[in-house]
């Protein structure tokens, strides 16, 4: 046929089979990872494809076979029979698995066997990971990562990246063949033990998560989210791009305060900001600068490349931005930092902004989360900043009336002797009137 060329094009656009779903692990947009590439980069740990094969991750190889040697010898079955049960698990979700990442040309290289493998090591990896130090917490003094405070924190920065991830259902795979071969009782859930590893210093849900994650970054973003769809103020989120330009307050933290705005500490979840217009008081839930810097950044590029159906309002992005419309100079830092609301492990106000600046670096949104709070402060604070003009402008004018003055009569000790005398002399004058005419009365 003529347009048989055509056909290999045919079959990328899915008009030659069914429609494939919308991947939901993507690498990083370039244009965020210009502004900070370590944010996004693994230092010690590859998991799954992506990073699989750098070099200077190799050395961790070694450490995942042990985990996963651990792992099989840990369950009442067969060592053998486990492995295979969990091998058999994985090759039936291998064209599953490649579904959920964005790039497709990258596989190429990997073929069912291979990818297979990552995916059953680095998978067997990230649970006795969580086992070992969430249910058993144990500190064996042969283990190198645990004495080593570095390694562990390093581990919980590789597994919150986007690019680091695999599929949360083949880890709840893996889960549920060693949940049964260990015994591990039913509070431990993988959601729960993934919030419990991490070590969050975000206040975040740990229960009512009603869908299923795409994997560990994922169920982080969804542990943060309102329970609801509504926005801080209770309204359905809108569609910003409709005319509203609302992007944050219209005064920073230390100009609000000086407007009359007092700022609360509260101990909710991340995006839990609420503000009481009779009292005039804004609450924040604290925010640790610095030690969640990655995490917040990764979360913000998974909003970003709006893969999963929990990102289209664009909840930690909006986030940035009202912080960033907050925080402008290291007056408004020191303000929050004294109300407990930010806390940091940098040095100098100056490196807290740049941090704060380059979140929102090459960031888009759509829905504005805050638009409805964001409103209500800057209607509240306007009636002020307009009476605080007025007195300015006061003050100003009256200044300026004098200055003329000041200049023509008062520019050097002669001419202010000289003005002072005119000045006395005129009052002398006034008052020999008003006696003089008083007394006149008087007779």
């Amino acid at each position: 046929m003529e347009a048989d060329w055509l056909l290999p094009l045919k079959e990328r656009l899915g008009f030659l089979g069914p429609t494939l779903p919308t991947p939901s692990i993507s690498k990083v947009p370039k244009k965020l990872r210009k502004v900070d590439k370590e944010a996004y980069s693994p230092q010690m740990v590859s998991i799954g494809p992506y990073h699989h094969g750098n070099l200077d991750l190799l050395g961790m190889e070694e450490h995942k076979m042990q985990y996963m040697r651990n792992l099989l010898h840990r369950g009442e079955n067969d060592s053998v029979e486990t492995l295979d049960d969990c091998g058999k698990a994985i090759k039936n979700l291998d064209f599953r698995v490649r579904e959920c990442y964005a790039d497709k040309i990258r596989f190429e290289s990997f073929d069912a066997t291979k990818l297979g493998e990552i995916l059953l090591v680095d998978g067997c990896f990230i649970i006795e990971l969580f086992y070992k130090y969430v249910i058993q917490q144990d500190t064996n003094l042969n283990d190198p990562i645990a004495n080593n405070a570095w390694m562990v924190s390093a581990l919980q920065h590789d597994l919150v990246l986007l690019e680091n991830q695999i599929p949360f259902f083949i880890l709840e795979e893996l889960y549920n063949i060693f949940h049964r071969c260990l015994n591990i009782s039913t509070e431990h859930s993988l959601a729960s033990l993934t919030v419990s590893f991490l070590n969050l210093k975000l206040n975040v849900r740990r229960e009512g998560i009603s869908t299923e994650p795409n994997h560990l970054l994922d169920h982080l973003h969804k542990c943060l989210l309102p329970t609801s769809g509504s926005d801080s103020s209770g309204s359905p989120p809108s569609n910003d791009s409709s005319g509203s330009k609302t992007r944050g307050f219209d005064l920073c933290a230390s100009k609000l305060s000086k407007a009359g705005i007092q700022f609360k500490k509260n101990e909710s979840h991340l995006l839990d900001i609420k503000f009481d217009g009779g009292k005039g008081v804004i609450e924040i839930p604290p925010f640790s600068v610095g030690a969640t810097e990655s995490l917040l950044r990764n979360l913000i590029a998974l909003e970003q490349c709006g893969f999963s159906n929990s990102c289209k309002t664009f909840h930690i992005s909006s986030y940035a931005l009202m912080m960033r419309s907050l925080i402008r100079s290291s007056a408004d830092v020191q303000l929050l930092e004294e109300k407990g609301i930010i806390t940091s492990d940098l040095e100098g106000s100056d490196s807290v902004l740049g941090l704060i600046n380059d979140n929102c670096k090459n960031v888009y949104v759509k829905h504005f989360y805050f638009r409805e709070l964001c409103k209500e402060v800057n209607a509240y604070i306007k009636p002020r900043r307009h009476r605080q003009r007025q007195k300015t402008f006061c003050g100003v004018h009256f200044h300026v009336c004098l200055a003329e003055p000041k200049r023509n009569y008062l520019s050097n000790p002669w001419k202010t002797v000289a003005f002072l005398a005119v000045l006395a002399l005129l009052l002398l004058t006034g008052l020999q009137t008003f006696y003089t005419v008083r007394s006149y009365h008087l007779h």
